[in-house]
């Protein structure tokens, strides 16, 4: 009885906090987060070696190892969401066919050097990109080319 009382308590404690804002369950990044996270910058123009350097650091890709190449793509998520209402066409795996082509600003950050520190090399460009999207609605979960 004391043990579900105490139970009960530190329940009731939890919800309370929780309610407060004071505690923030984690639950991970959903697909669509990690791709904002990993490939969405609506905020700069890019293109330079200090930007890749910088942006990969900030974006948690430079650990536990360095990430060999990430796309940052320069436009406003609703724009980037709105590629998946384009046409679908064959993912690069040759299988999969929830992939879909927009044309938009981009950041490509190439590995340079691994140590001490991860480097990398930026080119900024417009250029066609393929993202695979999932959910409903369509949001982008995977960038494939």
């Amino acid at each position: 009885m004391a043990l579900q009382k105490t139970l009960s308590l530190l329940l009731l404690s939890l919800l309370t906090l929780l309610g407060l804002g004071l505690v923030q369950p984690s639950y991970g990044e959903t697909r669509y987060e990690k791709f904002q996270r990993q490939h969405v910058d609506s905020t700069g123009p890019g293109g330079t070696d200090f930007y890749c350097i910088s942006r990969m650091d900030q974006k948690g890709m430079t650990r536990p190892k360095c990430k060999d190449f990430n796309t940052f793509i320069h436009e406003n998520i609703r724009t980037i969401n709105n590629i998946c209402n384009n046409p679908n066409i064959l993912c690069k795996n040759r299988y999969d066919m929830n992939c879909h082509e927009g044309v938009v600003r981009v950041t490509d950050c190439r590995l340079t050097e691994r140590s001490p520190h991860c480097r990398y090399q930026g080119r900024g460009r417009t250029r066609r990109i393929v993202i695979a999207c999932d959910g409903y609605p369509l949001v982008p979960v995977h960038f494939d080319s």
